[in-house]
């Protein structure tokens, strides 16, 4: 299946980072905590180099990362199980 080798763990972590901001109220950063896994510091990092996040344990989202935000809560809400 074309794509679903794009959707690797460190892909996931990335998600999860980005599912931490409030899509409610961009303007409240978010602050990695010291006990997170090396994978989520890691993927906060990668955010920050591919200019989504504005700090590399957290920070702001930048212009890119709030309308990244905005599509992963689409997202997250059309593949929310019913119930």
């Amino acid at each position: 299946m074309i794509g679903i080798d794009q959707i690797s763990e460190e892909f996931v972590h990335e998600l999860k980072i980005l599912a931490c901001f409030d899509p409610a109220n961009m303007s409240v950063g978010i602050k990695l905590r010291s006990d997170m896994s090396d994978a989520l510091c890691q993927a906060a990092q990668r955010l920050h180099s591919q200019g989504l996040i504005s700090a590399i344990d957290g920070g702001y989202l930048t212009p890119f990362g709030m309308t990244m935000v905005e599509h992963l809560q689409h997202l997250l809400v059309a593949l929310k199980p019913a119930g």
